[in-house]
């Protein structure tokens, strides 16, 4: 598999889902779609931060190591020991919690496209079968806020009242 065209290509349809969903300003599917509160926002663009850290560290190495703070956690994620597995698992589970209220084929899709990378990158798989995994979570996991989701800040805008979670 050419790395460079798979990241390049998923690079692309994170970055079209961004476009369409700051064009339109809303959730494509309106009528699907929940309303999440700040904290639950929060802990989701942590966890993403968490988990795009883990993909780094594994195999953009060189350019993670380069920022001098990272070095240290980069090498234990790819040490693959417990505090890899942590680093991953515990995000992966946050990220499904802060979503938990999306539409549940879109959560299943998160559960098991997250449980796919987190087998296939801790029992062995080969990498052609871990790059698939990692290609539909990164799909799946950008196209859930552009469909499904409407933020805190929608409301609020409409004149409604925010429950934190």
């Amino acid at each position: 598999m050419n790395q460079p065209i798979l990241w390049g290509s998923l690079l692309a349809v994170v970055v079209a889902s961004g476009v369409v969903r700051l064009v339109l300003a809303r959730p494509v599917l309106r009528g699907r779609s929940v309303r999440v509160g700040w904290a639950a926002a929060a802990l989701a663009f942590v966890s993403g931060l968490l988990l795009v850290f883990h993909c780094a560290a594994m195999f953009f190495g060189p350019w993670v190591d380069a920022v001098p703070f990272l070095q240290v956690p980069a090498d234990s994620v790819r040490a693959m020991g417990v505090g890899s597995e942590i680093a991953y698992w515990v995000p992966a589970a946050a990220l499904i919690f802060a979503w938990r209220r999306a539409w549940w084929p879109a959560l299943a899709a998160l559960v098991i496209t997250l449980a796919g990378v987190g087998v296939t990158m801790y029992w062995p798989y080969p990498l052609v079968v871990h790059l698939a995994w990692l290609a539909a979570v990164i799909i799946v996991g950008s196209l859930i806020p552009t469909f499904l989701l409407r933020g805190p800040r929608a409301a609020q805008q409409a004149g409604l009242v925010v429950r934190e979670e």
